[in-house]
């Protein structure tokens, strides 16, 4: 039986976070969901990811310092970005903890099988 990937959904919005989980759990996947940085933190002491969808700009902590934290205690979990902010440039800091430009995803994104896709091919390139 294949492994079933579990993604941790990151978004403050909620129509956007409930919408992105229900999309990726008909892909099969094992979805949870955040409104936070600090929210994710906490699911993390009790669940273990494969792969966050993280948006930039949430309320708290940012979404590239939870990245960097979780990189940083040693969590295998892949990132990928999906942000609405046009200005966003990927950092130095986050190329170092993994986060390609082919794993960032601009907000509206029009045709999610986009966003699966990637997904995909970032949870198979083990």
């Amino acid at each position: 039986m294949p492994k079933k990937y579990r993604i941790l959904v990151i978004d403050d919005e909620d129509a956007i976070r409930e919408s992105l989980r229900a999309f990726l759990e008909d892909y099969d996947y094992e979805v949870s969901a955040a409104g936070s940085a600090e929210e994710a933190m906490r699911l993390l002491k009790t669940q273990v990811f494969d792969l966050a969808v993280v948006d930039m700009r949430l309320p708290g902590e940012s979404g590239e310092t939870f990245i960097v934290k979780v990189s940083e205690s040693g969590n295998a979990m892949r990132f990928v970005i999906h942000t609405g902010s046009v200005e966003f440039q990927l950092t130095d800091v986050l190329k170092h903890h993994g986060v390609k430009s082919e794993h960032v995803y601009l907000k509206p994104l029009h045709d999610l099988a986009i966003l699966a896709d990637g997904i995909g091919a970032l949870l198979h390139n083990e």
